[in-house]
């Protein structure tokens, strides 16, 4: 894919670098503002099955050789078109404010584009300055119509 000159190349997730996604996949997300208790063998279970899936598409940013993030999800079918559902989006922590997060978005977009998913991106995230609003700030918007419920039963 084309980074116009920039120090990292995007590509497609591929499963031969699994173990590298589950790696920084739980560094990512055990670190601030989640704080989720990730291994990287639970990592891989759950990054492994979403890209099994038929309609998977990933996208991954290495830098000097080495994986910097990755962003991927799931196509999805409507009435209307299809449409995009990310489902993991993460930079190693080391590695933000770098503008790999924008890259990797924009990148996605042109992939999906190519696709003929016309019908719009989303995702379900938390709350706050580092998530809300850094996808806000990249052009996604809070819905009002719509809600995230969960059963959770102990």
């Amino acid at each position: 894919m084309d980074n116009n000159g920039a120090d990292y190349s995007i590509s497609l997730m591929l499963s031969e670098h699994l173990d590298e996604y589950a790696e920084l996949y739980a560094g990512a997300f055990s670190a601030s503002p989640w704080n989720e208790p990730w291994t990287a063998a639970s990592a891989s279970k759950r990054i492994g099955a979403m890209m099994s899936a038929p309609t998977f598409i990933g996208l991954s940013l290495c830098s000097e050789d080495e994986l910097k993030g990755f962003i991927f999800g799931q196509i999805e079918f409507t009435h209307s078109g299809a449409e995009f559902q990310i489902q993991e989006f993460c930079v190693a922590s080391a590695s933000r404010r770098k503008g790999y997060g924008a890259a990797l978005l924009a990148a996605l977009r042109e992939k999906l584009a190519s696709e003929g998913v016309t019908g719009g991106i989303y995702l379900i995230t938390s709350h706050g300055d580092s998530t809300e609003g850094w996808y806000s700030r990249h052009g996604f918007r809070t819905m009002e119509d719509f809600i995230v419920m969960n059963d959770t039963r102990e």
